[in-house]
């Protein structure tokens, strides 16, 4: 074989190659979208029975995913956030860009009182479960199975005690 030749071996395995990686890619995609849009299927049903104006409201908007290294103007990561209302303080659920091997991972923002530290929930395909995730300074994170008795106790730390 000479060298014009393995050239275009080289080519062709690189656009073989590349064409797989888009085709992994985009399964672990829709993978990533459809298993967010579960997820807040699923809280909107664990919050229903409590739903009241003013009081607990939910709601979805679209929204890009993006990242450090994928800029919103170039990211590919369509979905939604979903948004919580609880006695006039708002929480919110927004996707991260896809991590490694369709890692899932959306950051809980308005749950945390910690100076230094974070919430989010992950899963990781093909597993369908959500852990909650805190994170405080180097320590390595507070890990919990997430559900709707967890959702409910988060959510109680957010409403206002009567002292005296």
């Amino acid at each position: 074989m000479d060298d014009v030749q393995q050239l275009g071996e080289m080519l062709r395995h690189y656009a073989e190659s590349e064409a797989h990686k888009k085709q992994v890619f985009e399964s672990q995609s829709a993978v990533w979208a459809m298993r967010i849009g579960e997820l807040f299927d699923q809280i909107e049903q664990w919050l229903a029975p409590v739903r009241t104006p003013n009081l607990l409201e939910v709601s979805r908007e679209f929204y890009v995913a993006f990242g450090a290294s994928v800029p919103v103007e170039t990211s590919v990561f369509k979905s939604e956030k979903l948004s919580i209302l609880i006695a006039g303080k708002p929480v919110e659920f927004v996707p991260e860009v896809m991590g490694v091997g369709g890692l899932i991972t959306l950051a809980v923002v308005g749950l945390t009182a910690a100076r230094y530290g974070s919430v989010s929930l992950v899963c990781l395909p093909p597993s369908t479960e959500w852990q909650w995730r805190k994170t405080n300074g180097l320590k390595d994170p507070d890990t919990f199975a997430f559900d709707a008795n967890f959702l409910a106790q988060q959510l109680q730390s957010l409403i206002p005690r009567e002292r005296g």
